[in-house]
């Protein structure tokens, strides 16, 4: 019970202004490696983060930094950015990571069909949010980590962000 009270604190405080405890935790991140970090795609492949290190023309980031997204369809602030997210992939001036947190990825695949943006960003899937918890340290939602060339975390974002006007 304990561990649910701090994580929807957790998940509250993300929400509010950009020096929130949430963003201050999440800090800890920065100068972290997630090349060997691992989830899925929505079709349940393996998915490794080194694979962004590829040339673009094969999926892969390009040399660009990497913004990568944890949401999860029954939050209503990680909906709320998902636009400017997909924006951004667009753009070209980053390559656009989000990673459902749903359990069921039937659930994920459904609400992508209904929405009018998601071709500007990759959408892969950690079920539950295991690997993005426990590898990532994402307790709360939506937060964004910004990787360079390498995959070294660079900025860890806590809560919903107008990215189209980050970079």
């Amino acid at each position: 019970m304990r561990g649910v009270v701090l994580a929807c604190g957790m998940m509250l405080a993300a929400c509010g202004p950009s020096e929130s405890a949430s963003q201050k935790a999440m800090q800890v991140w920065v100068g972290k490696n997630m090349a060997e970090v691992v989830v899925q795609t929505l079709d349940g492949e393996v998915q490794p983060f080194k694979d962004l290190l590829l040339a673009e023309d094969m999926g892969g980031a390009g040399g660009k930094p990497v913004v990568v997204n944890v949401w999860a369809t029954w939050c209503p602030p990680c909906i709320k950015e998902l636009p400017s997210l997909d924006a951004l992939g667009k753009s070209g001036k980053a390559k656009v990571i989000a990673i459902a947190t749903d359990k069921d990825v039937r659930v994920v695949k459904d609400f992508l069909r209904e929405q009018p943006y998601g071709t500007g960003m990759t959408v892969w899937h950690d079920s539950q949010g295991i690997v993005t918890r426990d590898k990532m340290g994402a307790l709360a939602l939506p937060v964004s980590y910004v990787l360079d060339a390498s995959l070294t975390v660079v900025r860890v974002e806590a809560g919903v962000r107008e990215w189209e006007l980050e970079f």
